[in-house]
């Protein structure tokens, strides 16, 4: 029984260190009045182009550069990961169901880290695409956060300073990984 007890411990104190982060004041999909559909967007589909600056760190490391989205539809998008320099970490293309890989870099081009990817992007793009998401909102009915799937790829997005009705900060992290991704809304002008 002592070694019971000394187990649940280890492994809270386990789940604490790792920065465990979980919407315990979210509302699942179910729950909320957007059962059936609905969700408030927090990407803006009727760009055409979005440029985003980000920063990609894991467990200390990072790096930084720019995501840049284009819209082909509502569905089909080509996300680009480049340094600030131009050299191109990940190019890929996702149409609601599938992923198609133009261009990787060695270090990411494992099956994982790009499903990982995928998945972030879809929810992303569709954050009512999965009925196990959970979500927070503020008092003009935005997502501020939201939680999909548990265990060791379970996702947690925070969306901040909204700007006509779209967040301009996002952050996507893996907190058992120890994976966080933030994306910073970039001014674009065509000329």
């Amino acid at each position: 029984m002592r070694y019971l007890l000394l187990i649940s411990i280890a492994v809270a104190q386990l789940i604490t260190a790792t920065g465990c982060t979980s919407l315990r004041e979210g509302v699942w999909l179910h729950s909320t009045p957007y059962i059936h559909g609905g969700i408030p967007a927090v990407y803006n589909h009727s760009e055409e182009l979005s440029i985003f600056d980000f920063t990609l760190t894991r467990k200390g490391d990072s790096i930084d550069g720019m995501v840049v989205v284009k819209s082909e539809s509502e569905s089909s998008k080509r996300i680009v990961m480049t340094s600030f320099f131009g050299m191109t970490f990940l190019d890929f293309e996702l149409d609601g169901r599938s992923i198609k890989i133009n261009y990787c870099i060695e270090q990411m081009n494992r099956e994982r880290i790009i499903l990982l990817l995928k998945k972030d992007f879809e929810i992303l793009f569709k954050p009512d695409h999965s009925p196990v998401t959970k979500y927070v909102f503020n008092l003009n009915g935005e997502i501020t956060a939201l939680q999909q799937g548990n265990g060791i790829t379970r996702t947690v997005m925070h969306f901040e300073n909204y700007l006509k009705g779209y967040p301009n900060e996002i952050k996507i992290s893996h907190p058992l990984l120890g994976i966080k991704l933030t994306m910073i809304k970039r001014a674009y002008n065509e000329n």
